[in-house]
């Protein structure tokens, strides 16, 4: 049974490289670091390997467009990733880099030495890599797999710069409530207290005792509390995204992803145009890559991890497993029925890639128009919330006084 090794070595070059290795004894390991001509610092027993994580998205994008430039240039992989991982600065990406190219020179094939270190990687990765190599187009499906990894970027960005003003009105509304609140609330409530009992002793009200007025000490008792409760707002804000940056991929937030798709106005169609767009594009690259239409679908059910598209991608190949065409699937959730008809068209007029292609660009455009929109929509709405709270604001802050001089009015 192999034993896992902790080792410290050097390139030719000077550079340090660290990690873990499995060999049967430490003499088999170190044997296997020297023929993989790297020159051993350190190796000690390393207990059981750590879990991998997944390559960050820019990192996994780096990777992906360096090992594209790699085949492109026809320089042997194992020494270009070497080199690579040699000139890239600290990280995982280097990591990987070295990994992989250490596996290329122990023999394993490029979709090999990928499936090893699967934890690493995109679902499915070594399957499209494998694809490419058999049909001799591998540098074209890893560029195809950049521009994918681009337009889900793109789109992240459109969605991101649509929300940002409206969160920015909103944040700076919360910042100017919270000191309010510790500055200017306290003093300006007992400031009235004070005002109304001077009133009651010297300006005439006879018997009549004046109150601040009901809005005022709603306002005042809000605005007093006012720190405590943006700094709830704050904390449930910040509970959620990080609850949803550390679930993100689990199961239950993919189907909350999905509900906020089909459900909630505005976002939701947007969304939803998306994860269309990112299908139909996932779907054409495993068609380029040398895949059968069932593999490419379940390629692109794994690509954007969607349960919904998921359950859509499995129902038209269920159907195809019927000897039905497409157009007699069941409409899906998320797929509307007219990509299915598409690229059964697509099918029948052997230009499947191209139909694809047109599908993906028609979703995109969708989806960045809903965008466009949806700053015309929900700006006006932020502003129109904020307008009436700071009417509010003023109106119960002014109504002391307007109360008191028409006092003194009746009075004289």
């Amino acid at each position: 049974m192999d034993s896992s090794f902790g080792y410290r070595a050097t390139l030719d070059s000077g550079r340090e490289l660290s990690g873990t290795l499995n060999a049967p004894d430490q003499a088999a390991a170190l044997s296997v670091l020297t023929s993989l001509q790297l020159k051993v610092l350190d190796l000690w027993p390393a207990g059981a390997p750590a879990r991998t994580r997944p390559l960050a998205a820019e990192d996994f994008k780096s990777f992906n467009q360096q090992l594209a430039l790699l085949i492109k240039s026809g320089l042997p992989l194992e020494t270009g990733l070497q080199l690579l991982a040699a000139d890239a600065p600290r990280g995982r990406r280097p990591n990987a880099l070295a990994n992989i190219s250490a596996d290329l020179q122990a023999g394993l094939t490029l979709p090999q030495a990928v499936e090893k270190h699967r934890g690493e990687f995109p679902p499915d990765y070594a399957l499209l890599l494998d694809a490419g190599i058999r049909t001799s187009n591998l540098s074209q499906v890893l560029v195809n797999l950049g521009n994918h990894l681009d337009l889900r970027q793109k789109l992240r960005e459109s969605i991101f710069r649509a929300v940002a003003y409206p969160i920015c009105v909103i944040a700076a509304m919360l910042a100017v409530l919270m000191f309010m609140g510790l500055k200017v609330f306290p003093y300006y409530q007992s400031f009235i207290q004070q005002w109304m009992t001077t009133s009651r002793e010297h300006l005439f009200y006879g018997s009549r005792t004046p109150h601040t007025p009901l809005i005022t000490r709603a306002v005042l008792y809000c605005g007093v509390h006012a720190p405590a409760f943006v700094a709830l707002i704050v904390t449930v804000v910040v509970l959620v995204l990080g609850f949803w940056l550390i679930f993100r991929k689990r199961p239950v937030m993919l189907h909350v992803q999905d509900w906020v798709a089909l459900h909630i106005p505005v976002l939701g169609p947007t969304l939803r145009a998306g994860f269309v767009a990112r299908w139909c594009d996932a779907l054409r690259i495993g068609v380029v890559s040398g895949l059968d239409l069932p593999q490419a679908i379940e390629l692109a059910n794994s690509v954007t991890g969607s349960p919904a598209l998921s359950a859509d991608g499995m129902q038209m190949n269920q159907t195809m497993s019927r000897g039905l065409p497409l157009n007699q699937a069941s409409p899906g959730r998320m797929l509307p029925a007219s990509v299915a008809a598409t690229v059964q068209s697509g099918i029948a007029g052997n230009n499947l890639s191209e139909t694809l292609t047109v599908l993906s660009e028609g979703y995109t455009r969708e989806a960045q128009a809903r965008i466009s929109i949806a700053p015309a929509i929900v700006t006006p709405v932020a502003l129109l919330f904020i307008g009436v709270m700071v009417f509010t604001l003023i109106y119960a802050m002014a109504l002391p006084f307007l109360q008191l001089l028409a006092g003194v009015g009746r009075a004289g």
